[in-house]
């Protein structure tokens, strides 16, 4: 058991490594950073324009964080996403999984490629007292072919786009990066109020939400 928990545990250390964004190369490189029991968290957000020419799925009601951990020196630590959270205007919101961002996306496409189109429709009649026009409404359905995001096919396509640039839930002994998902929807916001608190590490830090 000792040994299988070992391999169990490189195994997560090397998908972290692999998996996920590179990290900056200086911690200044991040608008924000900061530290609590010898764990640094950094992080910065994206703009509208930087989400859309970054990910062919649709992000749009959510904002994205850059992340960057940084453990305590000589001690590894169990990094998790569920330890991340997000203050907005009282609220306390979490980042959602990818595997979840692409199922709804997927029956937002699957809705749409069902919906109903009405078109008017324009005819001759004729009756005992003579012949005239008749306007009515036809409905037609949204076509046969699959709107976009709606098959399985591409569920599993977003999700593996979103995991893998996704920040990795691992056991870290080195600094990694990766990107957190916090659903926003319309709302205006104008700043970001980030938390990590795990492994008894409490890091909180601010940042300006994006102007685009």
């Amino acid at each position: 058991m000792k040994t299988a928990g070992l391999v169990l545990c490189a195994a997560l250390v090397v998908s972290a490594a692999d998996r996920g964004l590179p990290v900056r190369l200086n911690l200044g490189d991040y608008p924000a950073h900061a530290e609590d029991r010898g764990v640094v968290v950094a992080a910065d957000t994206l703009d509208r324009d930087q989400i859309r020419s970054s990910f062919a799925t649709d992000l749009s009601d959510y904002a994205v964080f850059e992340v960057a951990v940084y453990p305590k020196k000589g001690a590894p630590l169990d990094l998790s996403t569920v330890d991340f959270a997000m203050r907005v205007d009282g609220r306390v919101i979490r980042p959602v999984e990818p595997r979840s961002i692409a199922s709804i996306n997927q029956r937002k496409g699957q809705s749409r490629s069902r919906d109903i189109a009405l078109y008017p429709n324009v005819g001759v009649t004729t009756g005992t007292w003579g012949t005239g026009a008749m306007v009515g409404v036809g409905v037609g359905m949204g076509g046969n072919s699959p709107g976009p995001a709606s098959t399985d096919s591409d569920r599993r396509t977003m999700e593996l786009e979103l995991s893998d640039k996704g920040l990795q839930d691992a056991i870290i002994t080195s600094p990694v990066a990766g990107y957190l998902y916090f659903p926003i929807g319309k709302r205006k916001v104008s700043s970001y109020d980030l938390e990590y608190s795990g492994t008894g590490s409490d890091v909180k830090l601010s940042l300006p939400a994006p102007k685009k």
